[in-house]
């Protein structure tokens, strides 16, 4: 019997390092980046700098301390073969972020950011059609980045910074235990791991005021060779033996013909039940024995190996007058790079999965507009590349580009700078498909995919 359900959850597993694009990724660093489409490449809005673009740490004096969180609630219809399937809702997830950025002295300034830059939810009810692939599944993937900016001239500013990563990921699946392409089983199983945030990675920025009005700013993030490292569980949740039964009456009709037993004689249907109750409670026995050997087989120690992609941010901000500002953003992420990723199981199964991801872009555009001194208005749109080949999917990620509009106010009062941001994500429906393990393959659809994102921010300059 070849028992799936260890490397199937690994699939599923390589997901987490190669979805930071649409749905994956998080480029939620602060209310106010949020609000303004992430186009605050040019120019520091609080010590979150260190999340968007760490050169402009230089435009900030003294110590500036920025502390906030964003929440996402994604919800997504499904389909399975063309049929409605359970809902995608994970519920409520909390994105925290912390940031200090320092003034030095001599040009210098220090930064130390503190956010998740990747992470997912998705849960789906028990008894769905593609609980083998996932039931439940949640991602974290932490960053903490210390970053060293210097102003060059009073026009260009550069940074370098160190990314140490800390990645979770914990899944909850019903997977197939199969053998000549039949289902002999499902299987529970349960997997965990992390990688100790022992891995990390590097970044270099760049900002250049070309006018006082003008300045354009871009970042290179290093690629991160990461291994997580983890145990799986597995315990046997139920039996189907009607690929048995089939192939035991196949048997016992094959021997009688061959012993020239007429079928339509009257002994017939009495060698038949004799035969058969015999060779069925010695299939079933063997079937339901494999089974529980593969369950378990398939607890112990895993992990998996891959490479993260490199991505490079570009971006501008321009002062349309002296209450309208302008940003865009647009980040190009190097997923081709994740092809493949090795994967060391339980009981010595070792893999290497092939994904064929692709290359995405992301793009936004935001505008600002001070109302009065102390209160400004801020709305954003951004388009989001999904980055996943539709014939090697999965259900943890919904298919589809994303469209995301986002308003906000910034209000400043004293040393203190508070600001709100509501987002509202479209998932595009697409499709993708799945294979299952006795080899059927399926086709994945999602429609009327929405996340709200909303997110609160407050600075604090001494």
């Amino acid at each position: 019997m070849t028992f799936k359900q260890v490397s199937a959850t690994f699939v599923a597993l390589s997901v987490t390092f190669c979805s930071f694009a649409a749905g994956f990724a998080l480029y939620e660093g602060s209310a106010r980046g949020n609000a303004l489409g992430g186009g605050v490449m040019g120019r520091a809005v609080d010590a979150s700098a260190n999340f968007y673009n760490p050169a402009t740490l230089t435009d900030m004096t003294g110590t500036v301390v920025t502390v906030g969180m964003t929440t996402e609630h994604p919800t997504a219809d499904t389909f399975i073969d063309g049929h409605p399937g359970r809902k995608m809702d994970p519920g409520c997830f909390v994105l925290p972020h912390l940031y200090l950025a320092q003034e030095l002295g001599a040009g210098f300034s220090f930064g130390l950011g503190f956010a998740p830059e990747y992470g997912l939810g998705t849960h789906y009810s028990p008894d769905w059609e593609l609980a083998w692939d996932t039931r439940k599944t949640t991602i974290k993937g932490l960053i903490l980045n210390p970053n060293l900016a210097y102003k060059i001239t009073d026009e260009w500013s550069v940074s370098a910074g160190f990314r140490l990563l800390y990645a979770s990921f914990e899944q909850y699946s019903d997977q197939m235990a199969t053998r000549d392409g039949e289902r002999y089983g499902t299987v529970h199983d349960h997997l965990r791991a992390n990688n100790q945030m022992i891995d990390w990675g590097w970044q270099l920025s760049s900002k250049y005021d070309i006018t006082e009005k003008l300045s354009v700013g871009v970042m290179y993030r290093s690629f991160i060779d990461t291994k997580v490292k983890g145990e799986n569980h597995a315990q046997v949740k139920g039996y189907d033996d009607g690929p048995v039964a089939a192939q035991v009456d196949k048997g016992v009709r094959a021997a009688l013909a061959q012993a020239g037993i007429p079928a339509g004689s009257p002994i017939y249907q009495q060698y038949y039940n004799a035969y058969y109750a015999q060779a069925y409670e010695q299939a079933v026995a063997t079937a339901h024995d494999t089974v529980d050997a593969g369950a378990r087989a398939a607890n112990g120690d895993a992990s998996a190996e891959m490479r993260l992609p490199q991505s490079v941010t570009i971006g501008m901000n321009y002062d349309a007058t002296d209450d309208l500002h302008l940003g865009v953003a647009a980040v190009w992420t190097q997923w081709s790079s994740a092809q493949h990723i090795f994967f060391d199981l339980p009981g010595g199964a070792d893999k290497d999965l092939v994904l064929k991801w692709n290359d995405v872009w992301r793009v936004g555009f935001g505008a600002a507009y001070d109302l009065t001194d102390n209160l400004t208005l801020m709305a954003s749109y951004v388009w989001d590349q999904d980055p996943c080949s539709k014939n090697h999917g999965t259900t943890i990620l919904p298919p589809g580009d994303r469209q995301i509009g986002t308003v906000g106010l910034g209000y400043t009062w004293g040393p203190f700078d508070f600001s709100a941001s509501y987002g509202l994500v479209f998932m595009n429906g697409d499709s993708l498909y799945i294979t299952d393990g006795t080899g059927v393959r399926h086709k994945f659809e999602t429609s009327n995919g929405l996340s709200h994102a909303v997110a609160c921010t407050m600075s604090y300059r001494f």
